[in-house]
């Protein structure tokens, strides 16, 4: 029980912290919810529009090494008698 009240104030205390962050106070979510959920979702689209050249610039060496090593990990369980 004890852990229990420990982890829900310790999310409410993260979720609390994003949300300030994000510049979301309680009285907007509460008395003007629609905007607040048009807000969270351009914030959304304006953070995936800042990572995706980071993702992609990423995925040039991510994805070719991912490729090698399944590859690998293939050919050696395949070898096994």
């Amino acid at each position: 029980m004890v852990g229990w009240v420990v982890r829900t104030l310790l999310l409410c205390f993260v979720v609390g912290l994003v949300l300030s962050f994000l510049d979301i106070n309680p009285a907007s979510i509460l008395t003007n919810s629609w905007a607040t959920i048009q807000d969270i979702a351009r914030l959304a689209a304006d953070m995936f529009h800042w990572a995706l050249p980071y993702i992609l610039i990423g995925a040039v060496i991510v994805v070719p090494l991912s490729v090698i090593g399944a590859v690998m990990r293939w050919t050696r369980t395949r070898h096994r008698p």
